[in-house]
Formats: structure tokens, sequence, C-alpha cells
């Protein structure tokens, strides 16, 4: 017994749909949340430099 076909037809009129509701707008950052931002990007940066700056020791090679 062979499957029974399915009409795709639905899918091309999916495609073509377009609706006429706007999602809503995105609510503005407060001073707070991008002064969290700003602090995170500061710690995490500090960090990246402060072992770089602690393995350039290690990096070099010793004086001959």
């Amino acid at each position: 017994m062979a499957p029974e076909p399915v009409p795709f037809a639905f899918i091309a009129e999916a495609e073509r749909y377009q609706s006429n509701v706007a999602p809503p707008e995105p609510e503005p950052r407060s001073a707070r949340r991008v002064l969290g931002g700003v602090l995170v990007t500061v710690v995490v940066l500090a960090g990246l430099l402060a072992a770089v700056a602690l393995g350039m020791p290690a990096l070099r090679s010793p004086a001959a």
C-alpha cells in the first residue's frame, strides 16, 4: 500500500504571504545598561592586556 501524496500548495502560498502587522519597536537601552556593557568590555580588554603583559617575559629568548 503506497502512501497517499500530500499536496504542498500551502507551502507556496505561505511563502507569498505578507503580514501587515509590524513588530513592536525595541525598548531604548537605559543609561545603566549601556554603562554595564561598557564596564564589561573594559574588564575583558584589561584582562587580555594583563595576560599579554604577564606572558611577555615567557616569550623572550634568554640573552646569550
